[in-house]
Formats: C-alpha cells, structure tokens, sequence
C-alpha cells in the first residue's frame, strides 16, 4: 500500500489524521509535481518546459522542495478524505480545515511520515429527551405595558420643531453641540473636537454625559463645564479622571407630541380614538406574550435536553456560531470574521463564547431529533408555513413566496427547515411536564427568553 493512514479520535470532536508515504510514492508524487512545474519553466540556456528537473530543482532550490511537500501533504489529505471507504463520521467539518502537524520534511531517501488534526460533527446520542419536567414562568399584559407602548408610539410619531430664539435648554428637547476637551491651560485638546453632535437632553447618550451641565442653556450660548466621574464609571476612559469640555449649543428642538385621539388617527385611519390604539397594542402585547412564553418553553426544554445529554462540541463550531451571532447584533456594519472571532477571543467574550455554544448545541439537537423521529416537510405543511409567515408578516401568501424563491441558496430548503424545527417543538412540548412559575412582568418573559 502506497500510503498508510490512522484515524485517532481526540477531544471536543477532533480528529488526528496520521499517514505514511512510502519512499517510492513520495519520490513518484515529488517527480510529476517537479516535472509538472518545469514544463512552463523559462531558464537561460533552455528552451522553455526543456531543462532538465535536477536543473530546475538546483535552480530554485528549497522553495521548490517547500512547494513540493506542500502539494504532496494536501493532495495526500484530500485523496484520503474523499475516497469511497473513508469513515463519513471523520470527514472534516466545512468550516474546519486540516492544519498540518509539526513541521513535517522532504527527504527523499526516506518514507514520509506526517499528521493532520481538524474538527468533525460531534457525535450525539440522545438518552433523555421526553418525561421531563421544566418550570416556566407566567405573566399578563398589565395597563402599564400597554401605556408603556403607547408612550414609545408618541414617541415616534412626535413633530421636532425649533425652539423660540432665548428659550432654554429643557430635558427631553433636542440638542445639537459643538464640544471639545480642555487641557488645564484652557487650551483645546488636539483631536477631542466633535461638531454638531445631537442627541436627547435627559438620554444620557453622549460620550461626558453632560445633560444636566447644558440644561438651562440658549442655542448660540458656550459653556465651560469641569465634571468629575466616579472610580467605577461605565466609561473606563473617564474612571477616576476630572475632565474640562467646552460645549457651545448650536441648535435646540421640542418634541410636540401629538394628542390621544389625533395619535390614534395618525397610527391608522381605522382608529377613531384613543381607546381603539389601546384595544390594538394589548391585543398585539397579547399574540407577542403569547410567541414569548412558547419560545421560553422551548428554550428550557432544550437548557434541560443539553444538561441531560453531554456533547463534545468542537470549538470550530463555537466560533462559527460566534461569528453569526455577532454579525446579527452588528448587522449594520460590516466587521471582518478575523475582528469578530478576535473579541470572541478576547477577556470580554465569556458571555458570547456561552451563549454561541449553547446556540450551537441546540442546532445539533433539534437535528438530531429530527433524524431520530423521522420527521419531514410535506408540500402541505409547507404551504401552511407561507401562510403563517404571511400573517405573522402581514404581506400576501404570494409575496411571500415571491421573497422566498429570491433567496440564495434556495428558499424551499430553508422553510422546509423551519417545518422541521417547529414539529420537533410541538412534540417536545407534548412529550415533556411544563409546570407553571412564578409570575413576572412582560418584558422579564423577553430577557428569559434570548
């Protein structure tokens, strides 16, 4: 046998690939790769492609040999892996590419002898998944979600207008600045000017939080303000430190917020008043509890399934998981994966490296379940699907089918999946004791919940 290959199973779902490279075929694959790369090889003296190989090897030397190793060990892997007897439960994840061990040389007059380590699916066998018993809390939409959700549609719906010429800056008025950081000299800092910054007096959303120093000032007015900032401030940067800013307020706005009934009306044209805007958000409070609470269910079943069931998750995958949830927190801006995997990486990352694993092993569960109970997406069920996409959306079936059919990859597969993904759910529910909490607020539901 030309090459000799060993599987050795490792931890967290890796794979050692060992091989050994007999000295004849290595001296066969190193001489057509050789002979291979001196056909369009130009050196003085030869016609092109008709120097000779120990020419052409004097000629460039180690780095041909480098080359040469290279090509020998990935085509080796490669052959190794796709061929027809090759365990299916070793073959390296998409996302996982074999490193080379070591650093493996070419000698000729011997066998080669090396190894590769890359990360494979974890192997799952679930034991305990049914006649469990979790613990769900409850809650109700009280008058204060209600107002609650009714003050942030005023809130849109505000007009901003300008400030009469004198009037003083108020809390909640809209301010627009010009600041800078002073030295002690009174001398601007290089760097720290920032022009019109605009930003919510009373928010807080300013870097000095300076809200309360600039209330009661007139647009056109300058300020210099000295603020000190606590040992344990939000701010490491300010932490401990006594800054100097000069503000000067460029522009102020009022919100008018409009009145009940003329909100009502503005939100739709199927309200008359007030009292059928308040009627709408329960209900729409209700049908969102209503999804929380069955996500929370789902969430703790799987807690529980993913506590009972240990899985050696590779740490490839996490970081895979990692990358995607990150992207969807920073969706409007376009960070590089190496950027993102470093923050994953780094003291802070604790949190997202948990909850990329915990997402990651429940995408492994659900599929293996759907595997073990058999379960598919008939053309039925998927049709259903259009039809609660287009409700929960509130588009046409059509349009729905419309946006699926433009989705890379092929949207079929991907409602098929969230098929799946549901019957799995209903039959967890089924199969497992859900007994009821204590009872929280409304938003406590969504905070349990991701």
């Amino acid at each position: 046998m030309a090459v000799k290959q060993e599987i050795t199973r490792l931890d967290n779902s890796a794979v050692r690939l060992n091989f050994t490279c007999t000295n004849e075929d290595l001296r066969g694959k190193y001489n057509k790769i050789v002979g291979d790369f001196a056909k369009d090889f130009q050196i003085k003296g030869f016609r092109r492609g008709k120097a000779p190989i120990s020419v052409v090897e004097n000629k460039l030397g180690k780095a041909l040999r480098e080359d040469a190793l290279n090509a020998i060990i990935g085509n080796t892997v490669r052959e190794a892996i796709e061929s027809e007897d090759f365990p299916s439960d070793a073959v390296p994840l998409p996302y996982s590419e074999p490193e080379v061990e070591g650093s493996p040389e070419l000698d000729l007059s011997r066998d080669l002898v090396f190894s590769v380590k890359y990360d494979v699916m974890p192997k799952i066998q679930l034991q305990k998944w049914e006649g469990l018993e979790i613990e769900v809390e409850t809650a109700n939409v009280s008058s204060d979600d209600v107002n609650r959700e009714l003050e942030e549609i005023r809130e849109r719906n505000a007009i901003i207008m300008d400030k009469e010429d004198g009037a003083a800056a108020e809390k909640g008025d809209v301010a627009t600045v010009n600041y800078s950081e002073l030295a002690e000299n009174g001398e601007e800092i290089a760097g720290t000017k920032r022009e019109d910054f605009t930003f919510v007096i009373g928010t807080g959303h300013n870097i000095f939080k300076f809200d309360d120093e600039i209330t009661g000032m007139k647009k056109g007015e300058t300020r210099e303000i000295q603020k000190s900032y606590p040992e344990d401030f939000s701010d490491k940067d300010l932490a401990g430190q006594t800054k100097k800013i000069r503000v000067t307020l460029t522009a102020l706005k009022q919100k008018e917020l409009p009145e009940d009934d003329e909100l009502a009306q503005d939100v739709s044209e199927n309200f008359k008043n007030i009292d059928d805007l308040r009627r709408n958000i329960e209900e729409r409070l209700a049908a969102r509890l209503e999804t929380g609470l069955k996500n929370l269910k789902k969430k703790r079943i799987i807690d529980k399934i993913i506590e009972l069931n240990p899985v050696d998750i590779p740490q490839s995958m996490i970081n895979i998981e990692g990358v995607g949830l990150m992207r969807q927190t920073l969706r409007n801006y376009s960070v590089p994966d190496e950027i993102l995997l470093k923050i994953m990486s780094g003291s802070g990352g604790d949190e997202a490296r948990k909850h990329a694993a915990k997402n990651a092993l429940s995408k492994l569960i659900i599929g293996q379940l759907i595997k073990d109970l058999n379960i598919d997406a008939s053309d039925d069920d998927i049709e259903e699907m259009y039809g609660v996409i287009s409700s929960d959306m509130g588009i046409p079936v059509e349009s729905v089918k419309e946006e699926v059919t433009a989705m890379e990859g092929g949207g079929r597969e991907f409602i098929s999946a969230e098929v799946k993904q549901k019957k799995v759910f209903d039959i967890l529910i089924e199969k497992n004791t859900i007994k009821t909490g204590k009872k929280v607020n409304f938003l406590d539901i969504f905070q349990k919940t991701y």
